[in-house]
């Protein structure tokens, strides 16, 4: 007997004899985890999934004490009386800009100030060609009166300059040419062109994934709505929000009711599977009370070292209970079996331990290599799902191994688990496996042949087509129709610019002369080379372009006008008096800007002139992943004068960077998982032959899931492609399980050992995959898309593996063994 063996001897009498001990122990480790389970967050912002060290991190952790209001949240003030739209929101965006600064950055709801700045500097907007025109006509005009004045001047021609009139119309045209620009905007709002919805954008330092505080900024507007009654200013009138902070918000709440939904969904189809399997009630009550304590503290864990769950941990509630219940069930598998056989509950504790200890160990341990490989990458959607998971499977073992048949014990004494009638009978699916298995070996190698040929076959295809899911609505969330946020943001769309959804991508540059100089570059490559992006707006978007140029051009006109005045009659006299340029003009800077739209262009300390918003290229999608790739790196090409690359902020780079990380971080984390699955196989079996059927019936499951998923178009993406690595865990815990109790049945025939590998273990090991199915199905009732791939590529592969290790394993178990 080995020191191992001796050790759960020991433990099972321990167990035996002190059964209260070891539930109550359990019970306080649950009870003192649960506070901090209570503690775990929720981020669903997509810059949760990051590292620390990816650009787009590193940009905004430059920026953010300078540059704020990159999220939006928009207060819609419906009614059909624009009148009671308007006075409304003039009532209540005071209010708003007395909320904390920790909610409220600024508020974007009024041009009319601006209208009024370009009104009062008209003549500076005008164009420079236009105003070049403007002034050699009136000069070649005034020419031509003077001469005409003249009693000796003789016309040798029918020329005549053209009519002040034409010239006035035109100077009076490009002042007004600004008006007719603003009529979209009455008064100054942003109302929509059916006149029936005006937006209030409100810009905010918080992140997307701050539900937290963004149902605090909700909940301090709704306060402030209340308390103005908006039934007083029309019957009508009602206030809803929208914005990417209140979808982001919806998203968190619908992803955080469908986390619990799906966890308790998958104990109930556990348990009930389990009820099936064990034919007594009291098997799901054990193993429900057995897992609960591990999962408790995995996830009290969790909050001590990742704070939060993100998108990619969110439901791993559902995977570690379908999961790390596996164990739970070998055990107690053997355990009735030992019973079942005549053995008093010492005895069946010991056999059971010394049975099942190394291969439950080996295939917990396998699982906790292929989630604890994704901890080597820097993406942080694999890395703390790597923690989460690893720490789960192991929490998990040590529960099945000390904790349950503690608790087996304590339900033995009330009342026994086996009757002394009870006789050793096969179990169903074991049987049915057995059977199949032994139908025909020959047939059942040729078929996994050809399927493994054909799946490498699909695999190529799928590789040589670029593998990845660059299209990011296939991983958004979908429900049926649409909500009231999402349709206003649709609305709110045909008034904003992309630049004021927070549709671009923000520059950030610590030098004005770099801001100008790079606004020149971005709007020269955008037109003359096609460069991925479109619009570029900045604080001298606000401003006349040329204006030193106007300047004593807007002079000449001055002068040659009042040098006019004694040739035109009184009507045109009024005309000139009305549009003649100011005596004294000068250029405008960003300081003369009206705060009210120029705030978007400031930082936080007041400084303006060195933030460039630059926008998506028309034609293009944001939800493309290769277009927001080249709009990136395109951008974060650019260098200042000095040679810095300018930080960057928006979804895009996010997007980008998240891309790259699976590109980087996921060969490299299968390549570690199958490194450490392949040692745990060769320190769990001493015969070659076992190792290498092992190893087979891992590969093959891999590469018939790799197979099924390409010929079903499924692309890879952040979560799916977390599948791979945990498959390394799954195909390797049930090939272990079943092989192990095949190396154990030393003693007899081999094909004997065959049939008793798959009738016994092999049953368990169909439970277990069928419990650890249900996990992954579960992920089904999400509306989002990502997940959901994820599901279906878990199922999967639980199938495929599945069958290479109870089916085509042990064929190749009877086809090819020694002859001895």
């Amino acid at each position: 007997m080995g020191k191992a063996d001796r050790f759960f001897e020991q433990l099972a009498k321990l167990q035996f004899r002190r059964a209260g001990v070891f539930a109550f122990v359990g019970v306080l480790m649950a009870a003192v985890s649960l506070p901090l389970v209570a503690n775990l967050g929720l981020n669903s912002d997509f810059e949760a999934l990051l590292p620390e060290d990816k650009p787009s991190v590193i940009d905004l952790e430059r920026i953010r004490d300078r540059v704020g209001g990159f999220n939006t949240l928009t207060v819609a003030i419906e009614s059909k009386e624009v009148d009671a739209m308007q006075r409304f929101a003039s009532d209540l965006v005071p209010r708003l800009q007395k909320l904390p600064s920790d909610l409220v950055h600024f508020v974007d709801w009024n041009i009319s100030a601006y209208e009024d700045f370009v009104w009062e500097h008209r003549h500076l907007y005008a164009s420079l060609e236009d105003l070049e025109q403007a002034r050699d006509d009136l000069d070649e005009r005034l020419d031509y009166e003077r001469m005409k004045s003249n009693p000796f001047y003789v016309q040798l021609d029918d020329y005549v300059p053209r009519d002040p009139r034409e010239i006035l119309e035109r100077i009076r045209n490009e002042a007004e040419e600004g008006k007719k620009e603003m009529e979209k905007y009455p008064g100054g709002y942003y109302i929509h062109p059916d006149r029936d919805l005006l937006a209030l954008f409100i810009r905010s330092d918080l992140g997307a994934g701050n539900a937290a505080g963004i149902n605090r900024l909700i909940s301090s507007i709704e306060a402030e709505v209340r308390a103005l009654d908006p039934s007083k200013y029309a019957n009508d009138l009602t206030v809803a929000y929208a914005g990417n902070l209140v979808v982001s918000g919806e998203e968190h709440e619908a992803l955080k009711n469908e986390l619990v939904f799906a966890m308790g969904l998958t104990v109930t189809l556990v348990l009930f599977a389990i009820l099936i399997f064990f034919r007594s009630w009291r098997a799901p009550l054990i193993l429900g009370g057995a897992l609960a304590v591990p999962v408790i503290v995995t996830f009290g864990f969790a909050e001590l070292a990742v704070d939060y769950l993100n998108t990619s941990t969110a439901f791993l509630g559902s995977i570690v209970i379908g999961n790390g219940i596996n164990p739970s069930i070998i055990w107690l598998a053997r355990y009735f079996e030992e019973r079942r056989r005549g053995h008093d509950v010492p005895d069946a504790l010991r056999r059971t331990h010394r049975g099942v200890w190394l291969a439950t160990l080996t295939a917990s341990f396998a699982a906790a290599i292929a989630y604890g490989s994704l901890v080597i990458t820097d993406f942080r959607g694999f890395h703390d799902f790597g923690i989460i998971g690893s720490v789960g499977m192991v929490l998990c073992w040590i529960g099945a191994t000390v904790l349950l048949p503690a608790v087996v014990v304590l339900n033995e004494r009330v009342r026994p688990l086996v009757r002394e009638s009870d006789k050793p009978s096969r179990n169903f699916y074991g049987s049915l496996f057995a059977w199949l298995a032994f139908l025909n070996p020959r047939a059942i190698l040729g078929i996994s042949a050809v399927l493994s040929i054909v799946s490498a076959g699909l695999i190529g295809w799928a590789v040589a087509s670029d593998p990845f899911e660059y299209d990011f609505r296939n991983l958004k969330s979908v429900r049926e129709g649409s909500t009231s946020a999402r349709l206003i943001n649709d609305r709110a769309g045909k008034i904003s610019t992309g630049a004021q959804r927070g549709d671009g991508i923000a520059v950030v540059v610590d030098r004005v002369e770099d801001a100008v100089r790079l606004r020149k570059e971005l709007e020269h490559r955008s037109a003359e080379e096609n460069a991925p992006w479109g619009d570029v707006y900045s604080i001298q978007s606000l401003l006349p372009d040329d204006q030193e140029d106007k300047v004593p051009i807007l002079a000449d006109i001055r002068k040659l006008l009042l040098d006019s005045r004694k040739y035109v009659d009184d009507e045109d006299l009024a005309e000139i008096d009305e549009h003649i340029p100011p005596e004294s003009i000068k250029p405008l800077t960003y300081f003369d800007v009206p705060v009210e739209v120029a705030t978007m262009f400031a930082e936080k300390d007041g400084v303006r002139g060195r933030i460039l918003v630059v926008t998506q290229r028309e034609g293009f999608s944001t939800w493309d992943g290769r277009y927001l790739i080249r709009w990136s790196e395109g951008l974060r090409a650019l260098r200042t004068e000095s040679g810095e690359r300018p930080a960057l902020a928006g979804r895009a780079p996010v997007f980008a960077d998240m891309i790259s990380a699976i590109w980087t971080d996921g060969p490299k984390a299968i390549l570690a998982s199958f490194i450490a699955t392949l040692l745990l196989v060769l320190l769990a079996f001493r015969d070659l032959r076992q190792r290498l059927f092992t190893m087979a019936a891992l590969l093959l499951g891999i590469t018939w899931m790799a197979g099924t998923m390409a010929l079903a178009g499924m692309k890879l993406n952040f979560l799916n492609f977390i599948a791979f690595l945990i498959t390394f865990g799954n195909g390797a815990d049930y090939g272990v399980n079943v092989m192990r109790r095949y190396a154990s049945e030393d003693t007899l025939p081999n094909e004997d050992r065959v049939r008793t590998a798959i009738e016994e273990t092999g049953g368990a090991v169909v439970l277990c995959s069928l419990t650890t199915i249900v996990g992954y199905l579960t992920l089904f009732t999400s509306a989002n898309l990502a997940l959901n791939s994820f599901g279906a590529a878990m199922a999967i592969s639980e199938v495929t593996c599945l069958l290479a290790a109870v089916v085509t394993m042990p064929t190749l178990l009877l086809r090819f063994h020694p002859k001895r």
